[in-house]
Protein backbone atom coordinates (compact mmCIF):
# COMPACT_ATOMS: atom_id res chain seq x y z
CA UNK A 1 0.00 0.00 0.00
CA UNK A 2 1.68 3.19 -1.11
CA UNK A 3 1.74 5.94 0.63
CA UNK A 4 -0.43 9.12 -0.75
CA UNK A 5 0.90 12.76 -0.35
CA UNK A 6 -1.74 15.78 0.70
CA UNK A 7 1.01 18.56 -0.20
CA UNK A 8 -0.24 19.63 -3.28
CA UNK A 9 -3.83 19.98 -1.97
CA UNK A 10 -2.80 22.19 1.09
CA UNK A 11 -0.96 24.06 -1.24
CA UNK A 12 -4.07 24.79 -3.12
CA UNK A 13 -6.11 25.48 0.04
CA UNK A 14 -3.38 28.06 0.94
CA UNK A 15 -3.43 29.72 -1.83
CA UNK A 16 -6.75 29.91 -1.89
CA UNK A 17 -7.58 31.39 1.01
CA UNK A 18 -5.43 33.97 0.48
CA UNK A 19 -7.29 35.04 -2.61
CA UNK A 20 -10.07 37.83 -2.01
CA UNK A 21 -13.24 37.07 -2.57
CA UNK A 22 -14.39 38.74 -6.46
CA UNK A 23 -17.37 38.25 -8.32
CA UNK A 24 -17.45 36.57 -11.41
CA UNK A 25 -18.49 39.74 -13.29
CA UNK A 26 -14.61 40.96 -12.57
CA UNK A 27 -13.11 38.02 -14.18
CA UNK A 28 -15.06 38.83 -17.53
CA UNK A 29 -14.69 42.08 -17.04
CA UNK A 30 -11.18 43.22 -15.31
CA UNK A 31 -11.38 46.76 -15.56
CA UNK A 32 -14.40 47.94 -15.38
CA UNK A 33 -18.60 47.44 -16.09
CA UNK A 34 -21.62 48.99 -16.67
CA UNK A 35 -24.84 48.54 -15.65
CA UNK A 36 -28.39 49.87 -16.84
CA UNK A 37 -30.71 49.59 -14.18
CA UNK A 38 -34.79 50.16 -14.02
CA UNK A 39 -35.10 51.92 -10.52
CA UNK A 40 -38.31 51.66 -8.21
CA UNK A 41 -38.85 53.04 -4.71
CA UNK A 42 -40.53 54.38 -2.04
CA UNK A 43 -39.85 57.83 -0.03
CA UNK A 44 -41.73 58.17 3.57
CA UNK A 45 -41.32 61.86 4.44
CA UNK A 46 -41.51 62.63 7.94
CA UNK A 47 -42.93 66.15 7.86
CA UNK A 48 -44.94 65.86 4.78
CA UNK A 49 -47.26 68.92 4.85
CA UNK A 50 -50.72 69.11 3.75
CA UNK A 51 -52.71 70.54 0.61
CA UNK A 52 -52.11 74.24 0.98
CA UNK A 53 -55.51 76.71 -0.01
CA UNK A 54 -54.71 79.47 -2.63
CA UNK A 55 -56.82 82.85 -2.15
CA UNK A 56 -56.01 85.21 -4.73
CA UNK A 57 -57.40 88.89 -5.12
CA UNK A 58 -57.73 90.43 -8.44
CA UNK A 59 -59.93 92.84 -10.58
CA UNK A 60 -61.48 91.81 -13.85
CA UNK A 61 -61.97 94.58 -16.62
CA UNK A 62 -64.63 94.13 -19.20
CA UNK A 63 -63.04 94.84 -22.91
CA UNK A 64 -65.28 97.79 -24.66
CA UNK A 65 -67.48 98.71 -21.60
CA UNK A 66 -64.88 99.48 -19.32
CA UNK A 67 -67.04 97.54 -16.33
CA UNK A 68 -64.55 96.61 -13.08
CA UNK A 69 -65.15 94.21 -10.63
CA UNK A 70 -63.10 92.72 -7.72
CA UNK A 71 -62.92 88.92 -7.69
CA UNK A 72 -61.59 85.97 -5.94
CA UNK A 73 -60.05 82.76 -7.28
CA UNK A 74 -60.35 79.72 -4.85
CA UNK A 75 -57.87 76.21 -5.49
CA UNK A 76 -56.55 73.95 -3.54
CA UNK A 77 -52.61 73.22 -4.16
CA UNK A 78 -52.30 69.46 -3.87
CA UNK A 79 -48.37 70.35 -2.42
CA UNK A 80 -48.39 68.03 0.70
CA UNK A 81 -45.26 65.35 0.49
CA UNK A 82 -47.62 62.79 1.05
CA UNK A 83 -46.05 60.11 3.96
CA UNK A 84 -44.94 57.72 1.22
CA UNK A 85 -44.17 58.71 -2.87
CA UNK A 86 -43.36 56.40 -5.06
CA UNK A 87 -40.57 56.89 -7.87
CA UNK A 88 -40.01 55.25 -10.78
CA UNK A 89 -36.82 55.22 -13.41
CA UNK A 90 -33.52 54.82 -14.77
CA UNK A 91 -30.32 54.15 -13.43
CA UNK A 92 -26.73 53.89 -15.28
CA UNK A 93 -23.75 53.22 -13.50
CA UNK A 94 -20.07 52.80 -13.94
CA UNK A 95 -18.32 50.77 -11.77
CA UNK A 96 -14.09 50.41 -12.17
CA UNK A 97 -11.17 49.43 -10.17
CA UNK A 98 -13.70 47.17 -8.01
CA UNK A 99 -13.66 49.74 -6.04
CA UNK A 100 -15.79 52.76 -7.41
CA UNK A 101 -19.06 53.04 -8.50
CA UNK A 102 -20.58 56.23 -10.02
CA UNK A 103 -24.63 56.57 -10.28
CA UNK A 104 -26.92 58.61 -12.41
CA UNK A 105 -30.08 58.31 -12.91
CA UNK A 106 -33.42 59.92 -14.31
CA UNK A 107 -37.08 59.72 -13.37
CA UNK A 108 -40.81 60.66 -12.13
CA UNK A 109 -42.06 60.63 -8.61
CA UNK A 110 -45.95 60.94 -7.72
CA UNK A 111 -47.46 61.53 -4.31
CA UNK A 112 -50.27 59.46 -3.01
CA UNK A 113 -52.63 62.36 -3.72
CA UNK A 114 -50.32 65.28 -4.41
CA UNK A 115 -48.63 66.39 -6.98
CA UNK A 116 -46.10 64.32 -9.34
CA UNK A 117 -43.55 65.45 -11.60
CA UNK A 118 -39.67 64.60 -12.03
CA UNK A 119 -36.35 64.12 -10.66
CA UNK A 120 -32.52 63.45 -11.53
CA UNK A 121 -30.14 61.78 -8.79
CA UNK A 122 -26.28 61.43 -9.04
CA UNK A 123 -23.99 59.85 -6.50
CA UNK A 124 -20.75 57.65 -5.46
CA UNK A 125 -20.45 54.11 -3.95
CA UNK A 126 -17.58 52.66 -2.49
CA UNK A 127 -17.81 48.79 -3.35
CA UNK A 128 -17.34 46.17 -0.86
CA UNK A 129 -16.77 42.81 -2.94
CA UNK A 130 -17.98 39.66 -1.02
CA UNK A 131 -18.22 37.07 -3.50
CA UNK A 132 -21.10 37.29 -5.59
CA UNK A 133 -22.92 39.88 -3.23
CA UNK A 134 -21.53 43.36 -3.23
CA UNK A 135 -22.07 46.21 -0.43
CA UNK A 136 -21.90 49.73 -1.42
CA UNK A 137 -21.92 52.89 0.67
CA UNK A 138 -22.68 55.76 -0.90
CA UNK A 139 -23.99 59.12 -1.13
CA UNK A 140 -26.25 60.46 -3.82
CA UNK A 141 -27.49 64.28 -4.96
CA UNK A 142 -31.37 64.29 -5.42
CA UNK A 143 -33.27 67.25 -7.77
CA UNK A 144 -36.87 67.25 -7.79
CA UNK A 145 -39.55 69.10 -9.98
CA UNK A 146 -43.30 68.77 -9.40
CA UNK A 147 -46.36 70.68 -10.07
CA UNK A 148 -50.69 70.29 -10.19
CA UNK A 149 -53.27 72.04 -11.54
CA UNK A 150 -55.03 74.06 -9.34
CA UNK A 151 -57.47 76.03 -11.33
CA UNK A 152 -58.34 78.36 -14.21
CA UNK A 153 -59.69 81.56 -14.19
CA UNK A 154 -61.82 83.12 -16.91
CA UNK A 155 -60.10 86.08 -19.05
CA UNK A 156 -62.62 85.80 -21.81
CA UNK A 157 -62.84 89.82 -23.52
CA UNK A 158 -61.82 91.10 -20.54
CA UNK A 159 -58.19 92.01 -18.77
CA UNK A 160 -57.62 90.41 -15.04
CA UNK A 161 -55.24 92.49 -12.94
CA UNK A 162 -53.33 90.86 -10.15
CA UNK A 163 -50.99 91.41 -7.08
CA UNK A 164 -47.58 92.48 -9.25
CA UNK A 165 -48.69 91.65 -12.69
CA UNK A 166 -51.97 91.81 -15.25
CA UNK A 167 -53.52 89.64 -18.09
CA UNK A 168 -54.84 91.01 -20.73
CA UNK A 169 -57.56 90.02 -23.23
CA UNK A 170 -54.75 89.05 -25.86
CA UNK A 171 -51.52 88.21 -25.57
CA UNK A 172 -48.36 87.93 -28.05
CA UNK A 173 -45.79 84.70 -28.71
CA UNK A 174 -42.94 84.99 -30.77
CA UNK A 175 -41.31 83.00 -32.80
CA UNK A 176 -37.90 83.18 -34.26
CA UNK A 177 -37.07 80.51 -37.20
CA UNK A 178 -33.12 80.35 -38.84
CA UNK A 179 -33.00 80.21 -42.31
CA UNK A 180 -29.97 79.67 -44.92
CA UNK A 181 -29.86 81.47 -48.23
CA UNK A 182 -28.31 79.87 -51.62
CA UNK A 183 -24.67 81.62 -50.46
CA UNK A 184 -24.78 79.34 -47.29
CA UNK A 185 -25.64 82.57 -45.23
CA UNK A 186 -27.73 82.85 -42.25
CA UNK A 187 -30.22 84.85 -40.68
CA UNK A 188 -32.63 84.42 -38.20
CA UNK A 189 -36.26 85.98 -38.93
CA UNK A 190 -38.94 86.82 -35.60
CA UNK A 191 -42.64 86.43 -36.54
CA UNK A 192 -45.02 87.87 -33.74
CA UNK A 193 -48.62 86.12 -33.43
CA UNK A 194 -51.97 87.51 -31.79
CA UNK A 195 -53.66 84.99 -29.45
CA UNK A 196 -57.17 85.28 -27.50
CA UNK A 197 -56.87 84.58 -23.91
CA UNK A 198 -59.58 82.03 -23.10
CA UNK A 199 -58.63 81.70 -19.48
CA UNK A 200 -55.67 82.03 -17.22
CA UNK A 201 -54.50 78.72 -16.11
CA UNK A 202 -52.85 78.53 -12.28
CA UNK A 203 -50.18 75.87 -11.31
CA UNK A 204 -48.44 74.96 -8.44
CA UNK A 205 -44.92 73.92 -8.91
CA UNK A 206 -42.20 72.79 -6.24
CA UNK A 207 -38.22 72.15 -6.76
CA UNK A 208 -36.81 70.73 -4.00
CA UNK A 209 -33.08 69.36 -3.31
CA UNK A 210 -31.79 66.67 -1.07
CA UNK A 211 -29.11 64.44 -0.33
CA UNK A 212 -29.43 60.83 0.56
CA UNK A 213 -26.73 58.74 2.45
CA UNK A 214 -27.48 55.44 1.53
CA UNK A 215 -26.61 51.55 1.93
CA UNK A 216 -27.03 49.80 -1.24
CA UNK A 217 -26.86 45.34 -1.52
CA UNK A 218 -26.23 43.95 -5.06
CA UNK A 219 -25.58 40.73 -6.98
CA UNK A 220 -25.14 39.38 -9.95
CA UNK A 221 -26.43 36.23 -12.28
CA UNK A 222 -24.98 36.10 -15.96
CA UNK A 223 -25.37 39.72 -17.01
CA UNK A 224 -28.22 40.40 -14.81
CA UNK A 225 -27.92 42.58 -11.90
CA UNK A 226 -30.14 42.93 -8.99
CA UNK A 227 -30.10 45.64 -6.08
CA UNK A 228 -31.69 46.89 -3.06
CA UNK A 229 -31.21 50.37 -1.74
CA UNK A 230 -31.77 51.49 1.76
CA UNK A 231 -31.20 55.01 2.50
CA UNK A 232 -32.31 58.33 4.13
CA UNK A 233 -33.58 61.80 2.36
CA UNK A 234 -32.50 64.90 3.54
CA UNK A 235 -33.52 68.38 1.89
CA UNK A 236 -31.19 70.69 1.59
CA UNK A 237 -33.77 73.47 -0.33
CA UNK A 238 -37.25 73.82 -1.31
CA UNK A 239 -39.10 76.16 -3.80
CA UNK A 240 -42.41 76.72 -4.39
CA UNK A 241 -44.03 79.12 -6.65
CA UNK A 242 -47.65 79.48 -8.14
CA UNK A 243 -47.61 80.23 -12.55
CA UNK A 244 -49.95 82.38 -14.36
CA UNK A 245 -50.13 81.11 -17.93
CA UNK A 246 -52.35 82.82 -20.57
CA UNK A 247 -54.00 79.80 -22.19
CA UNK A 248 -55.64 80.04 -25.72
CA UNK A 249 -57.74 76.69 -26.29
CA UNK A 250 -57.75 76.40 -30.09
CA UNK A 251 -54.58 77.26 -31.11
CA UNK A 252 -53.22 75.58 -27.90
CA UNK A 253 -51.10 78.28 -27.41
CA UNK A 254 -49.34 79.80 -23.76
CA UNK A 255 -47.52 82.78 -21.99
CA UNK A 256 -46.44 82.91 -18.48
CA UNK A 257 -47.55 86.48 -17.21
CA UNK A 258 -46.55 86.18 -13.70
CA UNK A 259 -45.95 84.21 -10.19
CA UNK A 260 -46.20 84.34 -6.54
CA UNK A 261 -43.53 82.95 -4.28
CA UNK A 262 -45.46 80.71 -1.58
CA UNK A 263 -44.19 79.28 1.98
CA UNK A 264 -42.51 75.97 2.17
CA UNK A 265 -44.78 73.39 2.94
CA UNK A 266 -43.83 69.94 4.18
CA UNK A 267 -40.36 68.74 4.34
CA UNK A 268 -38.78 66.18 1.93
CA UNK A 269 -36.85 64.47 4.58
CA UNK A 270 -37.15 60.84 5.76
CA UNK A 271 -36.24 57.47 4.99
CA UNK A 272 -36.22 55.39 1.39
CA UNK A 273 -36.47 51.98 -0.11
CA UNK A 274 -35.85 51.22 -3.54
CA UNK A 275 -34.80 47.99 -5.63
CA UNK A 276 -32.93 48.11 -9.20
CA UNK A 277 -33.11 45.59 -12.13
CA UNK A 278 -30.75 46.14 -14.40
CA UNK A 279 -28.12 44.63 -17.43
CA UNK A 280 -24.49 44.68 -17.05
CA UNK A 281 -23.27 46.14 -20.32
Amino acid sequence: MQPISLTGNQASAKDNAGKPLKSYVWEKFPDHYHILAFNYGSIFPVSPGQATQAYINYTSVAVGTGVQQSEVFKGTAKNGFANRMWSMGADYESIWNEKNDIVLGIGGFKNVGGDGGFYFHGGYRYVLNLGSVSLKPGLDYYALRGSNHIGDIDNKQRDLYFDGFYSEAQFIVSHTNTYTDDEGNTYDETTYSTYNTDRVEVKYRRRAKALQPLLEASGHWRRLSVSAELGYMIQIQQKSTLTFDQIDDYFRERNEVGTMTMRKNGVLTGPRFSIMIGLIL
